[in-house]
């Protein structure tokens, strides 16, 4: 018995470390995949991948050592994929009960904002929750989760075809409200020159949705890559490395 506690004291570390190691090699570089989601992820082309939230995950993983290759495939395709183990996973998605089974969730890395967007001059005073935009004229994205939203709601709302033209319509035209993701409009405002015409009032009853980094539960070593990735998350917040991605994008 003495010498078995012994044993496990001196050892147990040891066979830690070797346990670890290894997995920990593998992730000197980790493939990951997105989707094009502006400013969230911006995919101009195969090689060409950029956006806040590959920004905070390649700063992340490096913090720690990793580096990180991004990809992009159909959405469809990456989460079966995450699902089967055969990639080790994607930036950014939300928690969804259905996927708690095979996704591994990492720390907040962003959040989407449904908001109403308006013109700077226009008065806000009035619009305080989503049922307050019956009062308002709104304009949404046809087809889009946003829109389906103020239907099912009962907000009468008229429908464009892209978010240029939302944008537009608070700016330009007679339009009081483009009901609307808050980062991503305000990025496609800024390379419109249009930023300082608008501004984003959040609604009191609607809340954010946090996005992760989301790893595959069959990916081999993801549990430590996980904790990796908010180690690594950790210190890039510490050290101001977060606050400048958001900065040149927002």
């Amino acid at each position: 018995m003495l010498f078995c506690s012994l044993f496990k004291r001196l050892f147990s570390p040891l066979l830690i470390l070797l346990y670890t190691a290894p997995a920990l090699a593998e992730f000197e570089t980790v493939v990951l995949y997105a989707v094009d989601y502006p400013p969230y992820m911006v995919v101009e082309s195969d090689d060409n991948i950029s956006g806040i939230d590959v920004e905070v995950t390649q700063a992340a993983f490096a913090a720690v050592g990793i580096t990180t290759d991004v990809k992009t495939a159909p959405w469809k395709r990456i989460l079966k994929n995450i699902e089967h183990g055969r990639i080790a996973g994607t930036l950014s998605c939300s928690r969804r009960p259905d996927r708690e089974e095979f996704i591994f969730f990492s720390d907040k890395v962003n959040e989407i904002n449904q908001v109403a967007i308006m013109s700077r001059s226009r008065d806000d005073s009035q619009l305080n929750k989503l049922d307050d935009l019956k009062n308002f004229r709104v304009i949404a994205v046809e087809d889009w989760g946003n829109q389906r939203e103020l239907a099912r709601r009962g907000v009468e709302h008229q429908t464009t075809g892209e978010m240029d033209n939302g944008i537009n319509s608070v700016v330009f035209r007679d339009v009081d409200v483009f009901y609307n993701g808050e980062m991503s409009t305000k990025y496609r405002a800024r390379q419109l020159g249009l930023h300082d015409n608008i501004k984003a009032k959040r609604l009191s009853d609607k809340k954010s949705t946090p996005l992760h980094l989301c790893l595959s539960k069959k990916y081999p070593g993801a549990a430590v890559l996980t904790e990796k990735f908010n180690e690594g998350l950790g210190i890039i917040k510490a050290n101001g490395v977060f606050k400048a991605i958001y900065s040149k994008y927002l």
